[in-house]
């Protein structure tokens, strides 16, 4: 059972309400070290906590996610966690852990889930050069964001946020330990959470009364509204795709431009092989191979099986893609790389009525068999 507290919030500080928090956390002895990001130089990096009076430089509201943090947790938990352990992750990021779970590259035994509303995030390498972000203008364009996630609306922020948080329609955590709530919230006044009853029992707290600054009925207001109209731009962004896949070149003009730098495998939170094919020399080849390729055709395309690579991940990940878009933030080439395993992963999760990320106990399809399944998705007896 979970229990519903409003943190007071002093001077309109949100964040150090929440820092506050966090370190209560911690010297209550909830947890032994928190996994949170830190200020760092105008950004945050993602951080391993022991020492919690670092919980000051602690800002997990900051609009900037430099990796899917699900990657960071399976290298802190493997089969199992040293610790009591606190990982402060917004949605995309814990669906992520989830998957990740299920595919045995992470554990939650003795992991504490703290969700974060997320109204989105923008692009790193614009957010650094920003300023909006910086000096004197920080604190106002920290409360245009704040507000909107209080309304419900898109946040309008120089720079913009990035696709992939534009087109999500699960920013809320769900089956988490702890609930960040900021959607609905005058995070002026308070700052609200969904605790578990043990965790609140060992912090001697008692459930809150709701009031005008934030209530259950809010939040779910806001969060409809923002989810409305993010699946609107979802269905436009995927239509888009879906009709240059089907356009003359197909999947191979979508990936003209890629130079198998591999970038968007390595940020990709699901992919986990510690040795993937595509970063061996099974690849290379002798230079007749591309001599001879180019007799054949007229042409070679230096390099090659770009396509390859990008059709082997799409069928490694189409079932667990999260659509973080962490994959087109990595590339180089401006690939939308994460619309386009958004709209085939879709396709593909309708087929198995599976909704990664949602819950642990669901299996994965990939690995489920079921004797009528390929019958249900169209193929005949």
């Amino acid at each position: 059972m979970h229990m519903n507290i409003t943190l007071p919030v002093e001077n309109q500080d949100v964040l150090t309400a929440l820092r506050s928090f966090l370190k209560q956390l911690m010297d209550a002895g909830v947890v032994n070290a928190l996994f949170v990001p830190l200020e760092n130089g105008g950004s945050v990096v993602p951080a391993l906590v022991t020492d919690s009076s670092i919980l000051e430089r602690a800002n997990p509201l900051l609009p900037v996610m430099p990796i899917n943090s699900a990657r960071a947790v399976s290298a802190l938990t493997g089969k199992q966690v040293p610790a009591k352990l606190g990982v402060v992750l917004r949605s995309c990021e814990i669906r992520a852990l989830v998957e990740l779970v299920k595919l045995q590259q992470a554990a939650l035994e003795g992991v504490m889930l703290i969700g974060l509303d997320c109204p989105g995030t923008c692009e790193l390498d614009e957010f650094l050069v920003s300023e909006t972000w910086h000096g004197e203008n920080r604190a106002v364009s920290f409360a245009n964001y704040l507000s909107a996630a209080q309304s419900g609306s898109e946040p309008q922020l120089s720079p913009p946020l990035r696709t992939a948080c534009r087109m999500c329609i699960h920013p809320a955590p769900e089956n988490v330990d702890i609930h960040i709530r900021l959607f609905g919230a005058d995070t002026t006044v308070v700052l609200p959470l969904t605790v578990k009853d043990e965790i609140a029992e060992k912090l001697q707290w008692t459930e809150s009364a709701q009031g005008e600054a934030w209530s259950m009925e809010s939040s779910r207001k806001s969060l409809t509204s923002l989810t409305t109209g993010r699946q609107e731009f979802r269905e436009k962004e995927l239509a888009a795709i879906r009709g240059r896949m089907n356009a003359d070149g197909g999947m191979i003009g979508l990936f003209t431009d890629c130079i198998r730098c591999h970038n968007c495998s390595t940020a990709c939170p699901i992919c986990y092989c510690k040795t993937c094919l595509f970063k061996t020399t099974a690849f290379d080849h002798d230079p007749d191979y591309y001599f001879n390729a180019a007799r054949r055709k007229g042409a070679a395309r230096m390099l090659g099986d770009t396509l390859l690579f990008q059709l082997t991940r799409l069928n490694h990940m189409s079932a667990s893609c999260i659509s973080c878009g962490m994959c087109t933030s990595a590339c180089p080439a401006n690939i939308p790389v994460g619309s386009i395993f958004s709209a085939v992963g879709e396709q593909v999760q309708a087929a198995f009525e599976y909704v990664p990320g949602r819950e642990v106990t669901e299996s994965l399809p990939l690995i489920t068999f079921r004797q009528n399944e390929w019958t249900e998705v169209g193929e005949e007896k």
